[in-house]
């Protein structure tokens, strides 16, 4: 069974916008330039959806962690969880888009649609 030859990266400007699309607010910035791109915008439209869970989620875990039983449990372990999972789901996200594939973010793809 032969492999499969491997997929050229992107280069140039879709590179560079795949890159933006999971940089957080970054990701506005192709979703605003290519909307003719379908393959682009659902990137784009994906790394919008990821920032916002990751501030929302981020300041949650803040506020949380002013109290003071959970407090220390919440910012000492959680925040750096999340958004370790947040950087991680990033990467893996445009290591796949550069391949020309949809990695779909677990729980926050089913709202790609709805931007």
């Amino acid at each position: 069974m032969p492999l499969d030859a491997p997929t050229p990266l992107f280069v140039g400007e879709r590179l560079r916008d795949l890159i933006l699309c999971y940089a957080g607010p970054w990701a506005f910035v192709p979703y605003i330039r290519n909307r003719e791109d379908g393959e682009l915008l659902w990137h784009a439209r994906q790394g919008v959806i990821l920032a916002f869970a990751e501030c929302v989620v981020g300041l949650a875990i803040v506020i949380t962690g002013l109290f003071p039983i959970f407090g220390w449990v919440f910012l000492r372990f959680l925040l750096p969880l999340w958004l370790l999972w947040c950087l991680s789901m990033a990467v893996t996200s445009v290591l796949q888009a550069t391949k020309g594939k949809r990695h779909k973010i677990p729980v926050l793809h089913q709202f790609v649609e709805y931007l």
